[in-house]
C-alpha cells in the first residue's frame, strides 16, 4: 500500500500537472491553478503588462508546474519567479524581465513587513562620538536594497499601474541601485550612490559602523558618512541602534 507522503505527492503532481483531470477533482485543479495564477497577476502587474495576458498566464503555468508553492499562503507562492524568467529568457530580448520581477518581489516584500518606530534621535545624541564606529544600525524592517543594469524603476513606474499601452523604455538608459521602502503604507524609492548602497548593505548584514563607512568608502572615495546618516535617518532608514 503507497504511503500517505507518497499518495499526496501524486495527488499534488496531478493537480499541477500538464494534464487535465475530469470530474470533481478537475474543478479543484482548475481552481488551484487560477489561483497561483491570480496571486503571480497581482504580485507582478508589470511584467504582467510587458508580456501581455496570454503570455503571462502560459509562463505562470509553467512556473507553477515546476515551482510548487509549499506555503499555504498565496502571497508567497511567486517568490521564486524573478529567478525563473532570468534562466527563461537568459540573453535574449527580454532578459530584463527578471529584473522587473525582482523589483516587483521586493516591492511586495515591503508592503507585508513589519512596521517600525523611527529612531530615538535623543538616545542617539547620547552616544559619545568615540563609541560611533562600534555602533550597529538596524534598517526599518521594510527596507530592501536593489540593484540592476537596467531602468528598472522607470519601466515599473511605467507598466506598474497603467491602462494603457506599454511604454517602449530604451534599456541603455542606465541602471538603478535603489533602496525602496514602505512609509506611511506606500512605498518610496531612494536613488542610492554605489558608497550608500555599500553602506546600507553592510548596515543590512550587521557590520558596525566603522567596518560600513569602510566599505563605502572603498567604493566610493568621497564617502560622506556624517551626510549619509543624516539622509538615512530623515528617511527613516535607520530606526535603531
Amino acid at each position: 500500500m503507497p504511503s500517505l507522503r507518497s499518495l499526496q505527492r501524486d495527488f499534488l503532481d496531478a493537480l499541477l500537472g500538464a494534464g487535465q483531470i475530469e470530474g470533481r477533482l478537475g474543478l479543484y485543479q482548475s481552481n488551484v491553478r487560477a489561483n497561483f495564477s491570480d496571486s503571480l497577476r497581482s504580485t507582478y502587474p508589470a511584467v504582467r503588462r510587458l508580456v501581455g495576458e496570454d503570455y503571462f498566464r502560459q509562463t505562470a503555468l509553467m512556473f507553477q508546474r515546476s515551482h510548487p508553492s509549499r506555503s499555504g499562503d498565496l502571497a508567497h507562492a511567486g517568490r521564486g519567479f524573478p529567478e525563473y524568467l532570468a534562466a527563461l529568457h537568459g540573453e535574449d530580448q527580454y532578459r530584463y524581465l527578471g529584473d522587473i520581477a525582482r523589483l516587483e518581489w521586493l516591492c511586495q516584500e515591503a508592503l507585508l513587513a513589519a512596521e517600525h518606530a523611527p529612531l530615538d534621535l535623543e538616545r542617539l545624541r547620547a552616544v559619545a562620538p568615540s563609541d560611533y564606529d562600534a555602533l550597529r544600525f538596524e534598517l526599518h524592517p521594510t527596507l530592501r536594497l536593489y540593484q540592476s543594469a537596467y531602468p528598472a524603476l522607470l519601466i515599473w513606474e511605467a507598466n506598474a499601474a497603467n491602462d494603457s499601452e506599454p511604454q517602449l523604455i530604451d534599456l541603455r538608459t542606465g541602471g538603478d541601485r535603489l533602496a525602496l521602502m514602505r512609509r506611511a503604507g506606500r512605498l518610496t524609492f531612494l536613488s542610492l550612490r554605489c558608497g550608500e548602497f555599500a553602506f546600507l548593505e553592510a548596515l543590512q548584514r550587521g557590520a558596525p559602523f566603522g567596518e560600513a563607512i569602510a566599505g563605502a568608502g572603498a567604493c566610493e572615495r568621497q564617502f560622506d558618512a556624517g551626510a549619509a546618516l543624516r539622509r538615512f535617518i530623515g528617511a527613516e532608514a535607520i530606526v535603531d541602534f
